[in-house]
């Protein structure tokens, strides 16, 4: 690795449960300031390098002080990624099916995607 060069970035899983709904809502914001995407409720995903990972880390610890919370930064290989299956569905927001009939019948979509399609 040449001088200069910080370690390469990783796709990282953040998850967490944490009880504190103040806390909680922090650590979100927290995620979110280090570029991760919300992926569910209590999940983010993004690429950090590894001094990145340790300073969230840090910071998410701080945040939480003596109150409960289970935090995992878990890093995934490129090859890990490139086997990922995503699968969505949604519900369609309930003011846009009060206006459609048609729309209130269907059925919410589920996408089933490997990654890179």
């Amino acid at each position: 690795m040449p001088v200069g060069k910080g370690s390469p970035e990783v796709s990282v899983l953040l998850i967490y449960d944490i009880e504190n709904d103040k806390l909680r809502t922090r650590a979100s914001d927290i995620c979110l300031d280090y570029g991760l995407q919300r992926i569910q409720f209590s999940a983010f995903f993004g690429k950090l390098n590894r001094n990145r990972r340790q300073e969230l880390a840090l910071k998410l610890k701080n945040e939480m002080g003596d109150e409960s919370a289970r935090i995992r930064i878990m890093p995934i290989c490129e090859a890990d990624l490139k086997d990922m299956w995503v699968m969505e569905q949604y519900q369609r927001d309930a003011g846009a099916l009060a206006g459609s009939l048609k729309a209130a019948a269907e059925r919410p979509k589920l996408r089933v995607l490997r990654q890179g399609e």
